[in-house]
């Protein structure tokens, strides 16, 4: 046996968690030591503690045997009671020789020897790893018609006991934070390397270990279990299915959670309505689904078409139509559907292409209308019991709630006793809170469908001195779930929305455009001309709302970067990534959130080919001295002078050039009738003409030479005020903001 020896008066530590709680073996002089205390984690350490008498002078705990090694390097044992000048007695903690059974599961006995038998109580406390305590919640929103009322949030703690052992009454304290703990080998005894002779005998190379094959599984490239090779859908998840035509694909039409996603489209041929037979698979499912969800009331059947087609509006809603027959023939209620035609104003893909035309030339869906499905007792017609007046009344489990160094520990009040080998979910706070529902505009890629339509949310405000860890939250209105979102840390002072599921009543689109604007010289050297632009970033959202929709919509406008907003609407909120607009929403009245943002570009320009009303704007913008100024304004004069003759000079070239193409032309022709006595009548007519634009053309020679000189003495007056002036750089405007 190998022996470890402490002695230890009193000692101080911090709270660990356990998961896999360690058993007294179930004899002699352990029965006295029973499970006290546990405290928990959430990043999976357990602390425990045992409290009692010792009848003998040995104490025998067992434990797995992955465990060993956290039980020696953090058992402490204390005697209470210990007066100032008693002596404690010396423990040692002996294990067998062999160390390490075959199994991390495999018991192994740990045994504390005392030196004498202590008189008192003694305490045990030790760490190991153990199963994570974790949060989730549930928040219960008033409607819209109680505006006076508060949101009612509950906090919950799943605990596992995963060990060997019954916890009978026991305290159990929860923690957040995470306590640094290590995996380390102890009862190994160490053997300290050194430097080894080697290199310098012998062939050099080769190999110095096994060198293994390396086998390659079957490749599954969207992880969804099915191998590519037997998935029809390779790049997309799915399911098994006995149609090897269907394997591995997603569903046709699933149902998440109140919203119904329907993930193809009815495609039509050129200029057709006739549904064809491929889609009757989809609206088969599309009816089953309607059909076994009575609370989806009203499946609003959108038909487009490509702009190549004819009457593309009437063509659009006989599309719509079709479909809707089929559904209804399909055994739907025809006041479940409705049809609307886009034409060809919301195209899928592109129109250049014939592949993108056929994918606009389709009927798509859109769930327009549902009624919550209430909790109702069908037997007596009374209404669910879920209220936040009944939920309010349940006690809180947490006695207190201690905070300091950015983490909680919620102590449960009342004993808890848990089996072994199972769970126990314990309510930590249950307490009114600032809360609404709202809808949150934040397309997400885990949710396509937030492109388009916002998410329904529950903004909550903690103001209260608890911080909620992160956890999933179950969401309540009017009696009833209404969805499910996930928390993440949200700290005293905090606010945070979250969503909970898609409306998709409503409709936010959004277009972009980039503007740039001259605004002011920086500095002029050698004919070279600094300026500043104002690059501005014009994002328009339109929202079309539906006919019951929160009081608010908050729409989160992602920051770009190195731009700054020019002006934001009232009670906008910031963080490092985004600004969070609020807006009142109207059912069914759109409206539309102008956003602008800028930044300032720095660009140079050769001041003898810059365009002259560009330059002028400049220097409207700029501030600078009288003389700089007045000299500035007279370079901008000559650049339009020089820029008037150079386009005087183009436009007469062109003309001359014409004069004498067509010169060119009557020649010709007189050349092919000349001896045809016949059309002397037209031989003379042609040479008149042929004289008349040979003396334009003389003409326009002339212009051309005079508008060169003139542009000659523009450019070379330019040339001259250029060269003489010069802008020094203003520190202060680079610090203006645009």
């Amino acid at each position: 046996m190998r022996a470890l020896s402490l002695s230890i008066r009193a000692l101080l530590f911090a709270p660990i968690f356990l998961t896999a709680c360690a058993a007294p073996l179930a004899h002699g002089p352990s029965k006295g030591l029973r499970l006290r205390h546990v405290v928990l984690y959430q990043n999976g350490l357990g602390y425990f503690e045992r409290t009692g008498e010792m009848s003998s002078d040995k104490l025998a705990l067992r434990f797995r045997e992955r465990e060993v090694d956290d039980v020696l390097k953090s058992v402490v044992v204390i005697e209470e009671g210990l007066g100032p000048n008693e002596t404690p007695s010396t423990v040692s903690a002996r294990l067998p020789r062999s160390g390490r059974g075959e199994s991390p599961e495999e018991p192994t006995e740990l045994e504390l020897v005392f030196s004498p038998r202590p008189s008192r109580p003694v305490s045990i406390a030790y760490a190991v790893p153990t199963a994570a305590w974790k949060a989730t919640y549930r928040i219960i929103l008033p409607t819209k018609e109680q505006k006076d009322r508060r949101a009612l949030l509950q906090a919950w703690a799943l605990i596992d006991n995963v060990g060997d052992e019954d916890w009978n009454e026991v305290r159990v304290t929860l923690a957040t934070g995470a306590p640094l703990s290590y995996s380390s080998d102890l009862r190994s005894p160490t053997m300290i390397e050194r430097p080894e002779l080697k290199g310098i005998y012998g062939p050099q190379g080769g190999a110095v270990g096994p060198v293994l094959a390396e086998n390659v599984a079957g490749r599954d490239t969207d992880a969804d279990g099915i191998l590519d090779r037997e998935d029809a859908c390779p790049h997309e998840r799915g399911a098994p299915n006995a149609d090897p035509m269907r394997a591995g694909c997603p569903s046709l039409v699933r149902l998440v959670s109140s919203e119904l996603k329907i993930l193809p489209q009815v495609l039509f041929d050129r200029g057709s309505d006739t549904v064809k037979p491929a889609s009757h698979p989809l609206l088969d499912e599309v009816a089953k689904v309607l059909l076994e969800n009575p609370w989806i009331t009203l499946l609003e059947i959108e038909g487009h078409t490509s702009t190549d087609e004819t009457s593309p509006p009437d063509l659009a809603t006989r599309r719509a139509s079709a479909v809707r027959a089929a559904l209804v023939k399909r055994g739907v209620p025809g006041m479940r559907l409705s049809i609307r035609s886009y034409g060809a104003d919301r195209p899928l893909d592109s129109n250049t292409t014939e592949q993108g035309r056929a994918k606009n030339r389709r009927v798509a869906f859109n769930v327009a209308d549902q009624v919550k499905r209430e909790a109702t007792n069908t037997t007596t017609g009374t209404t669910s019991p879920i209220t936040t007046e009944a939920l309010a009344r349940m006690p809180e489990g947490a006695g207190r709630i201690d905070a300091s160094s950015g983490s909680y520990r919620y102590q449960i009040a009342n004993p808890v006793t848990l089996a072994k080998k199972s769970s126990a979910l314990i309510t930590l706070i249950n307490r009114p809170m600032n809360g609404d529902d709202v809808l949150l505009y934040r397309p997400d890629p885990a949710a396509p469908q937030s492109a388009t339509h916002p998410f329904r949310a529950a903004e909550i405000e903690n103001k209260s001195d608890i911080g909620l860890q992160p956890g999933s939250v179950s969401i309540f209105s009017g009696g009833t779930f209404v969805g499910e979102g996930v928390i993440t840390r949200l700290l005293p002072g905090e606010r945070s929305t979250i969503p909970y599921a898609v409306d998709n009543s409503t409709r936010v689109s959004q277009g972009r455009m980039s503007l740039d604007e001259p605004l002011r010289i920086v500095a002029l050297a050698r004919g070279v001309l600094r300026v500043t632009d104002r690059q501005r970033l014009v994002t328009t959202y339109e929202v079309e709302p539906g006919h019951n929709v929160p009081n608010t919509l908050v729409l989160r406008h992602p920051r770009t970067p190195g731009y700054e907003p020019l002006a934001l609407p009232e009670g906008t909120e910031k963080n490092p990534d985004a600004y969070f607009i609020r807006v009142a929403l109207t059912p069914q009245k759109p409206l539309k959130i102008v956003i602008e943002e800028a930044r300032p570009v720095e660009r140079q320009w050769l001041v003898l080919t810059a365009d002259g009303e560009r330059l002028a704007l400049y220097l409207k913008g700029s501030a600078l001295p009288a003389d700089t100024q007045k000299r500035m304004a007279r370079i901008v004069e000559l650049r339009r002078a020089l820029g008037a003759a150079n386009d005087e000079l183009g436009r007469l070239r062109e003309k001359r050039q014409e004069a004498i193409d067509r010169a060119v032309e009557l020649r010709e022709n007189v050349k092919a009738i000349e001896k045809t006595p016949q059309a002397e009548k037209l031989r003379k007519m042609l040479l008149e003409r042929l004289e008349s634009v040979t003396k334009n053309g003389d003409e326009l020679a002339v212009k051309i030479t005079q508008r060169s000189d003139d542009a000659a003495i523009a450019r070379a007056e330019l040339d001259d005020a250029v060269r003489d002036l010069v802008i020094e750089e203003d520190a202060k405007a680079d610090k203006e903001k645009p």
